[in-house]
């Protein structure tokens, strides 16, 4: 009973020391790649800027590239204090380990000095062959032979024992010392984080006070947007209203034919947080509502994402589908692909390569993404409907 009880304290104590490292490894590895991710977006951030920067005057995109700048280095300084708090846990462990290593070392060269001693005291007898030839009888002899084996067998192992703490002593230093010049460079990594942090929000305050000072050109165009955005809904909504008579109609001529692909529908579904992003970039402008960067009373109501990249970039399709419509703003292009009962919407697009009622895979190119020549700017509007719902873009795309 005792027995089973000792062999299940140990099982735990196993599984708990297993589970441990396991999740000390996986949190270490998850933090690298959050640390790489953000160090990725902070750069397309840095480069997008510069693009910005061409523009003689200062420019809300400009300010959302800032912000979002800004959330990434406090997330990334953040995640090197997690990675900071890691390393120290390991270097504590370490120290620990190495203190309970070298007790163990100075009781094992105690028992190695306590041997010798025996060594030395019974030396006329375990030196020569005296002490096997005096034996009284052959049994007593192969017991003493048996007696020296087992006696410098044990000499052997502290001496193996001994070597071997050493050799652990010396690896756990070692890990230490690389533990410390990581945790240096974590730290140094930091504190460049935290300068640029510092320049970004004066930068962030300087644009947006040059900006306050355009007041009324900004609720100008403030407006205009407004105004375009709400033609776009109302577009966007005739259009979905339209796909739903042909499907109305087609299900009258033929109640056994449905011209709606349902399993499309769940296939699209059933991808939703794993999508495709349609471009490469930065997300400046969020689903939802949201509070102007520089006017502090006004309200934006964004039906999907916007999301600034490089000029020349084209967008492409996140899903398997069908282009609804294409059709133009004035300004730019617009493409609704239809996914069963979902809808993806491609905005302020120029260049478009695909044309109503083309079967589109994933991946394949929807138009090239339209590039602002006042501002030096490419934003690609992205929505996600379902049926006529919009839904959050940001929740369908993987992370």
């Amino acid at each position: 009973m005792i027995k089973e009880k000792k062999s299940a304290v140990f099982l735990f104590c196993l599984m708990f020391f297993i589970t441990t490292v396991s999740c000390f490894a996986q949190s270490k590895d998850d933090l690298q790649k959050k640390v790489n991710q953000l160090e990725k977006d902070i750069r397309t951030a840095e480069n997008l800027l510069k693009e910005t920067a061409k523009s003689k005057e200062g420019t809300i995109n400009e300010v959302n590239l800032l912000k979002v700048q800004i959330t990434q280095r406090e997330s990334l300084i953040k995640t090197y204090e997690q990675q900071i708090s890691l390393v120290n846990k390991e270097i504590k462990k370490n120290k620990n380990d190495i203190t309970t290593l070298q007790t163990e070392l100075e009781n094992l060269r105690q028992e190695y000095a306590d041997l010798l001693v025996i060594c030395y005291k019974n030396r006329n007898n375990l030196n020569n062959l005296l002490f096997i030839f005096s034996s009284d009888d052959f049994n007593q002899a192969i017991r003493r032979m048996r007696y020296i084996k087992q006696f410098n067998d044990m000499v052997k192992k502290k001496m193996n024992e001994i070597e071997d703490t050493k050799s652990q002593i010396k690896n756990k230093l070692s890990q230490n010392e690389t533990e410390k010049t990581n945790k240096q460079k974590l730290l140094d990594a930091q504190k460049k984080e935290k300068t640029s942090l510092e320049k970004d929000k004066k930068k962030l305050d300087t644009k947006v006070s040059g900006l306050k000072k355009k007041e009324k050109s900004i609720k100008k165009d403030i407006q205009q947007k407004n105004k375009e955005a709400q033609e776009l809904q109302k577009k966007i909504r005739q259009i979905i209203e339209e796909e739903a008579r042909k499907v109305r109609e087609a299900n009258a001529k033929d109640s056994k034919k449905t011209s709606v692909d349902y399993q499309l529908s769940a296939n699209f579904e059933n991808n939703k947080g794993v999508l495709p992003w349609p471009c490469d970039g930065i997300v400046t402008g969020k689903y939802g509502k949201s509070q102007h960067p520089t006017q502090t009373k006004v309200t934006i109501n964004n039906h999907g994402i916007d999301i600034s990249t490089t000029e020349g970039t084209v967008a492409r399709s996140v899903f398997d589908g069908e282009v609804s419509t294409v059709f133009s703003t004035g300004k730019s292009n617009v493409v609704m692909v239809r996914h069963g009962l979902y809808f993806t919407l491609y905005a302020n697009l120029d260049k478009v390569y695909v044309k109503s009622g083309q079967k589109v895979k994933t991946g394949d190119k929807i138009g090239v993404i339209h590039t602002s020549a006042t501002e030096n700017t490419t934003v690609l509007h992205f929505e996600v409907w379902n049926d006529k719902n919009h839904t959050n873009p940001k929740t369908w795309l993987k992370p």
